[in-house]
């Protein structure tokens, strides 16, 4: 899944003029992504890796445009800036909203 995402984000990129950026980077951000959605999911003890995978296909591959097209943008464009609400710099302000990534995510929950 993260090759298609850094193909579309490569894409993206290229066609904003930003076509310098480096493939290992934009793919560290592809999987930076991914781990995120792992993360949020909170994935029980008892799946395993194949029911994982198949989780996060089934996510990204309905999502994918809009992942690359938006959400690596936005990583891309918070460099250098992590954990910052507001940046200042020669005259240009950048104002950060709460962390929109991966908002829709549904964690996964087991009867106790």
């Amino acid at each position: 899944m993260d090759e298609e995402l850094l193909e579309i984000a490569k894409m993206y990129f290229k066609r904003i003029g930003e076509d310098d950026i480096k493939n290992d980077f934009l793919l560290a951000l592809c999987q930076s992504v991914i781990d995120t959605y792992k993360f949020k999911r909170n994935y029980p003890e008892s799946y395993t890796d194949e029911m994982i995978e198949a989780d996060v296909n089934r996510y990204f591959e309905r999502r994918k445009y809009d992942i690359a097209m938006t959400i690596i943008p936005e990583l891309y464009g918070r460099i250098g800036a992590e954990g910052l609400s507001m940046l200042t710099d020669a005259g240009t302000t950048r104002l950060w909203t709460k962390q929109t990534i991966l908002t829709d995510v549904v964690p996964i929950a087991e009867i106790v």
